[in-house]
C-alpha cells in the first residue's frame, strides 16, 4: 500500500489540512482529505519500456512538482481554480499491451500548493487512475484499463467532491447524450443507447464467420463489427444520431462496456 497513505495522519493535522477547505467521498473505499505535503515515491520512478507509454508525455510545473519525488504522473488537468495531476509508484505488465499501477493517486493544487489528496482503501480492488474533462466542468476518473471510471471529481461550495459516475453525461455542446452504460452487458447497453436516440450501425463489411461480432449480430446486436479473438476480447460497436458518431467498446467474453467515444456530427 503507498507510502502516502501511511503517512496521511500526519498530513491531516497541518495547517493546509485543518483550514477552510471542505472534502467529501461518496465512493466506498476511496477517500478524499486535505493535505499540505506529499512525501516521496517508494520507488524510484523508473517504468519498464513495456509500461512507459502510460507516463504522461508532458508536464506542467505543477505535474514536474510531483515528478520530482520520484512519482510517475499519468495525467494532468485542471478542475477550476485548482489542478489535478493523477500519479502512480509504478507499473506492472500485463497481457494485452496493459499494465497495472501500483500506489495510484489524484493530488489537487491551488497554485503551487498541494491542497488534498484522494485515495483509495487497501481493500479497494478498483484503483485510481487518469482523469478525463467532462462538459460539466467535472472530472471523470478512470481504473486500470480495462475497467472503467470509477468515479467524478467535482469543485463544489468552495471545496471538493469525489461522486459516483453520473447517470448520463453530454457531448457536442450538450447536443448528445450517453447514459452511463459502463459496466453493462452490450445487450442490455444498447437498449439505454437506443432509448436515447443513438441508432445501431451496421458495419459495412459482414464479420468473419470466426470473429465472435458474427454470432453477436445473429443474436441481434446487428452493430457489431469486430471482436479481437485474443487477450481481453474487446469488441467493437457503433451508433449514431443526429449529433454525431457513438463508438462503444467492450470487453471480456460476456462483452461488458468499457469506454465510448463520440466524435461530434460524424456520421
Amino acid at each position: 500500500m503507498l507510502a502516502v497513505t501511511c503517512a496521511l495522519a500526519a498530513f491531516v493535522t497541518s495547517p493546509v489540512a485543518s483550514s477552510v477547505l471542505r472534502t467529501k467521498s461518496d465512493i466506498e473505499g476511496k477517500s478524499l482529505v486535505a493535505v499540505g505535503a506529499l512525501p516521496h515515491s517508494p520507488e524510484n520512478g523508473s517504468l519498464d519500456q513495456y509500461c512507459e507509454g502510460y507516463r504522461a508525455k508532458k508536464l506542467t510545473a505543477t505535474g514536474s512538482q510531483v515528478a520530482k519525488l520520484g512519482w510517475i504522473v499519468t495525467s494532468e488537468a485542471p478542475l477550476g481554480s485548482y489542478q489535478i495531476v493523477t500519479f502512480a509508484s509504478g507499473f506492472n505488465p500485463g497481457t494485452s499491451g496493459l499494465c497495472f499501477a501500483r500506489n495510484a493517486n489524484i493530488a489537487i493544487f491551488n497554485g503551487p500548493s498541494l491542497v488534498a489528496l484522494a485515495y483509495s482503501s487497501r481493500s479497494a480492488k478498483r484503483p485510481l487512475g487518469v482523469t478525463e474533462p467532462l462538459e460539466s466542468g467535472a472530472l471523470l476518473i478512470w481504473t486500470d484499463p480495462p475497467g472503467f471510471p470509477v468515479g467524478e471529481l467535482h469543485e463544489e461550495n468552495n471545496g471538493l467532491r469525489l461522486t459516483a459516475v453520473s447517470p448520463e453525461r453530454t457531448f457536442c455542446n450538450r447536443q448528445a447524450v450517453v447514459p452511463n452504460v459502463y459496466g453493462k452487458p452490450i445487450d442490455a447497453a444498447r437498449k439505454f443507447l437506443i432509448a436515447r436516440g443513438w441508432r445501431p450501425m451496421r458495419p459495412r463489411e459482414r464479420p468473419d464467420e470466426l470473429d465472435w461480432a458474427r454470432h453477436l449480430a445473429r443474436q441481434g446486436v446487428v452493430e457489431a463489427e469486430t471482436c479481437s479473438g485474443t487477450g481481453m476480447a474487446y469488441c467493437g460497436f457503433n451508433y449514431r444520431s443526429s449529433a454525431g458518431r457513438l463508438s462503444v467498446t467492450t470487453a471480456g467474453e460476456n462483452p461488458r462496456v468499457v469506454s465510448y467515444k463520440v466524435d461530434c456530427r460524424a456520421h
